[in-house]
C-alpha cells in the first residue's frame, strides 16, 4: 500500500468512522490499495496538464517552480477529492447527529453576546455586558 492507501485508511478509519467499518475488515487493505493506486495515477496525470507548455523564454529554475507547483496542486486536488473526504451524510442514521452538527455544537461562540445568550438564556441578568459579567460572577462562585 502506498502512501495515499495508508492516508486514506487512517482518516476513513478517524473521520469517516461508518464508511470505514461498511467495508468488510478482509477487504479494507485490498481496498485502500486500490485507492492510493488510483490517487497517484491521478495526480500523474493531472499534474502534467496543470504545468501545460513551457512558455518561450522560461529559465530552468522558473521551470522547476512551475513544475512543482503543478505537483503539488495536483497532490492538493486528488487528496481533497479521493483521500481527505468528509463523512457522507447519508451514512448517518436520521436520529444520529451528522459530523456538521458535532462540529457547530463545538464552535466557539462568535461573540460575547452569543455567550451571554446561552448562559443566560432566560435574560435574568443586566443587560449591560460588564454588568452581566459581574452578576454571572457572583451568581457562580459564591
Amino acid at each position: 500500500m502506498n502512501e495515499l492507501g495508508r492516508m486514506a485508511m487512517d482518516h476513513w478509519r478517524v473521520a469517516r468512522p461508518i464508511s470505514y467499518q461498511r467495508i468488510p475488515e478482509e477487504e479494507r487493505e485490498k481496498y485502500f490499495t486500490g485507492l492510493g493506486e488510483q490517487a497517484q495515477e491521478q495526480i500523474e496525470s493531472l499534474w502534467i496538464q496543470l504545468a501545460g507548455d513551457d512558455p518561450p523564454g522560461e529559465t530552468a529554475q522558473q521551470k522547476q517552480g512551475r513544475l512543482n507547483m503543478a505537483r503539488l496542486q495536483a497532490r492538493e486536488q486528488v487528496m481533497r477529492e479521493m483521500i481527505l473526504l468528509p463523512e457522507d451524510p447519508k451514512a448517518f442514521e436520521p436520529d444520529e447527529p451528522s459530523w456538521q452538527d458535532v462540529e457547530e455544537a463545538n464552535q466557539p461562540t462568535d461573540s460575547l453576546a452569543e455567550w451571554i445568550a446561552q448562559q443566560d438564556p432566560d435574560r435574568q441578568g443586566p443587560e449591560d455586558p460588564q454588568e452581566w459579567m459581574a452578576w454571572y460572577s457572583s451568581r457562580n462562585n459564591p
